[in-house]
């Protein structure tokens, strides 16, 4: 059994440009693209699952006009992995 685990907390996400409709979308295919892309950093990100990282702002760009609602959750969740593995191993 692995120990480790990743626990995310955002506190605000902003995305612009999408239809009520298109924003649910976007939120099931983000929860689902953290839940199976993301645990896959505890273990080399962080070499000690205790440990605690505070990313205050994370920028995935923009997206281009006419982008799906899944294209914006993978540039998101592409932007979080960049950020989280940049955080491994903290220092103090």
């Amino acid at each position: 059994m692995n120990s480790r685990a990743l626990h995310i907390y955002i506190d605000r996400l902003v995305v612009e440009g999408l239809a009520p409709g298109a924003q649910r979308q976007f939120i099931r295919a983000l929860e689902s693209q953290l839940e199976t892309q993301l645990p896959q950093l505890a273990g080399p990100a962080f070499s000690n699952s205790r440990q605690s990282q505070h990313i205050p702002r994370v920028n995935a760009g923009e997206l281009r006009a006419g982008s799906t609602p899944e294209r914006a959750a993978t540039q998101i969740t592409s932007a979080l992995r960049t950020a989280i593995a940049g955080k491994g191993n903290p220092r103090g």
